[in-house]
């Protein structure tokens, strides 16, 4: 049987691991302790899901040629909420100048500033759920007193505004929600991971 930790090929020796659920927990303990946690398992190419879990640890050892590991560590999730931090101050940069783009004909730059501000909300989003596997780090994260779960709960009634002032050709609402509404939320987003 062949390990893969993120692609690359891992030289172990099994000892008594007699199924495949044997060598994940020896591994899962060992990544705990290196302050890493598992988001993906493949099974001879076929991707494992959390329903599919107890069968294909029950496979015995012999029955699985490779075993492809996804790991994330706790210091990447960081990077990446500092990274983060980075893109989401560029993007209220952008905000901040939808409105003069919307009234000097500049609609096209102001749609890419959103469209901008939903790939990072999406990006930034995928790093919370990182970070939920890492909690005794991540989960005393605040924005304006809020953890990150009520912070997004607020946030969200202001982007189905967004939206809809979007769809509806409505500019002044639109330049209003960047500039007033989302820029300040996002500037105190970028302050309170930058540092993690």
């Amino acid at each position: 049987m062949e390990l893969y930790l993120n692609e690359q090929k891992l030289d172990i020796t099994l000892e008594n691991e007699k199924t495949v659920g044997d060598v994940l927990r020896s591994f899962e303990q060992t990544a705990s302790q290196n302050k890493c946690a598992t988001v993906g398992i493949k099974i001879d190419g076929k991707q494992i899901e959390a329903q599919d879990f107890d069968k294909a640890a029950d496979q015995p050892i012999e029955s699985a040629k490779r075993i492809d590991l996804t790991v994330v560590s706790e210091d990447a999730v960081a990077d990446a909420f500092k990274k983060a931090s980075a893109d989401i101050k560029d993007t209220v940069e952008l905000l901040t100048q939808i409105p003069a783009q919307l009234q000097n004909g500049g609609d096209s730059k102001a749609k890419a500033s959103i469209a901008r501000l939903a790939d990072v909300v999406d990006n930034f989003c995928h790093i919370i759920a990182l970070s939920t596997l890492f909690p005794e780090r991540f989960a005393a994260i605040k924005i304006d007193g809020k953890n990150l779960s009520a912070f997004f709960e607020d946030f969200m009634p202001i982007f189905n505004d967004l939206n809809g002032a979007l769809s509806n050709g409505d500019t002044v609402t639109l330049g209003d929600l960047a500039e007033y509404e989302i820029s300040p939320r996002l500037t105190a987003l970028a302050e309170a991971v930058k540092n993690i």
